[in-house]
């Protein structure tokens, strides 16, 4: 039995749920296909300023203000002496906005997902993709009674996140730049919180002279992402499980061990191995990929839900042009388009694991402009070509550090 629909989505999360909306305000048909059933637990709960700005642009922006999450108004590194270095992103650029939010991802991704259905969007949970026929643009996949079914589209978008369904399936993959790094992972509650004014802003911690970093993201339920990134052999070499190596790190830490020694772990230990990803093209006849399933870099700057959303918003447009009967150039339009964004944040997450950045941060006395340039990029302005910084990042920022 086959299903027909305009767009066949792959995945229900940010993406995808982003895409749909643009796509069903346009009153194409759109079939969501999600392996799992939401809410579901993700990581990659720290938004960017840019994140708003897309969801205020799809009309999706009120429902994640009704939500009560904890507002971001930017970031504070932290490292091994204690010495802080606030980022404030509402010191950036003049964009219309300077905060975001830090969220639980299954309750973020949710309320999309439910907008969609509410919009019109057909989800269907627990339909694992399992083969595409990029000839005919069918996929086909397998429901939870392991039935399987078929969807022909007009134009398939794969927002499958770390699935790369299509990736996968069309052998589109191919290494990272970047060294593979281990995020290892819980929830807390009872740490020690900033004072109110401070609360929201994500703590980014140094650790060991740059050999491992970690993140603290504060929810408004008193409950606290944090997670602990490093490369496999930093972990490996301390032969300990995951949850004494994650104890290790803390108490090793000055700052974080008087931060969480209250704080009491709300689930086991978790770890994602090797999770940067590069793809081959983001594009192709009747499809295109979005998210984190064209090209995940790192998450010490939250990039990855701004990167899926801008890709969502980017390549809903140039779908719904394309299904109307304009052509549309998907290299230079989209991928190329893409790549800009991408290759900022690339330079700067090498930047970041060279030390490069953190003299920037810790040098005194910056230049005003320098300050709001950083501010602007780390709250995923990173196409914005009046910032100093989004061409030629990587000899911008030598050029910086030999001033420094």
């Amino acid at each position: 039995m086959e299903e027909n629909c305009d767009v066949l989505v792959i995945g229900g999360g940010p993406s995808g749920s982003v895409a749909a909306c643009k796509l069903l305000k346009a009153g194409f048909s759109v079939t969501i296909l999600e392996k799992l059933e939401f809410p579901r637990f993700v990581i990659g709960e720290s938004l960017l300023p840019r994140c708003n700005e897309i969801l205020e642009k799809n009309g999706l922006i009120d429902v994640i203000e009704e939500q009560g999450f904890m507002l971001k108004p930017g970031a504070i590194f932290i490292d091994e002496n204690k010495q802080e270095e606030l980022i404030d992103f509402r010191n950036n650029l003049g964009q219309k906005w300077g905060t975001s939010y830090q969220v639980k991802r299954e309750e973020f991704d949710n309320v999309l997902l439910e907008t969609a259905k509410k919009w019109g969007a057909d989800v269907r949970h627990k339909y694992e993709v399992t083969a595409y026929d990029n000839d005919n643009n069918k996929v086909t996949a397998t429901d939870e009674n392991g039935e399987e079914r078929v969807f022909k589209a007009r134009f398939v978008l794969d927002a499958s996140g770390y699935g790369r369904v299509l990736p996968k399936l069309l052998d589109l993959d191919i290494p990272s730049d970047l060294r593979l790094r281990n995020a290892i992972f819980t929830r807390v509650e009872g740490e020690t919180r900033r004072e109110k004014d401070k609360e929201g802003f994500i703590d980014i911690v140094i650790h060991d002279d740059n050999k491992a970093w970690l993140w603290g993201i504060p929810f408004s339920d008193g409950v606290t992402s944090i997670g602990v990134v490093c490369e496999e052999s930093y972990f490996e070499e301390t032969g300990l499980s995951l949850e004494d190596f994650f104890d290790k790190v803390i108490n090793e830490h000055e700052y974080l061990k008087e931060k969480y020694k209250d704080a009491k772990k709300l689930r086991p230990v978790g770890v994602i191995n090797g999770y940067s990803a590069a793809i081959k093209t983001m594009h192709g006849k009747g499809f295109a990929l979005s998210g984190n399933a064209t090209e995940f870099l790192d998450p010490v700057f939250s990039s990855g839900v701004t990167l899926a959303l801008e890709s969502s918003d980017r390549v809903g447009d140039l779908i719904i042009k394309e299904l109307n009967g304009e052509k549309v150039d998907w290299q230079k339009d989209y991928e190329d388009y893409m790549m800009i964004g991408i290759n900022v944040f690339r330079e700067f997450v090498y930047a970041w694991y060279e030390g490069k950045l953190r003299k920037i941060f810790y040098a005194p006395n910056k230049a005003e402009k320098i300050k709001q340039s950083v501010a602007s990029i780390l709250s995923g302005y990173v196409w914005d070509e009046d910032n100093y910084f989004v061409k030629n990042s990587k000899q911008k920022i030598d050029a910086l550090i030999s001033m420094v």
